[in-house]
């Protein structure tokens, strides 16, 4: 049986080599040593803060909810 193919394979979490700018809010400063969420778009990345990863990984996460109960009750 074929493993099931994920939607997620331009996503990790690393820690930021230098200092810049949270490509969501550009108030946010992610500082050297810092954790952030890198997001692959084409050929590069955009890096989020933890405060603007965990937003959007929260609205994300409901809308997939939201998918799946579509999809769980087309089943039956």
């Amino acid at each position: 049986m074929p493993r099931p193919k994920s939607i997620l394979k331009g996503i990790e979490v690393d820690v930021a080599q230098r200092s810049h700018n949270c490509q969501h809010n550009k108030n946010h400063r992610i500082h050297q040593g810092d954790k952030r969420l890198n997001i692959r778009k084409g050929r590069s990345w955009e890096r989020y803060c933890v405060n603007c990863a965990l937003k959007t990984l929260k609205c994300d996460i409901e809308k997939l909810q939201e998918v799946v109960s579509k999809l769980q009750s087309s089943e039956k």
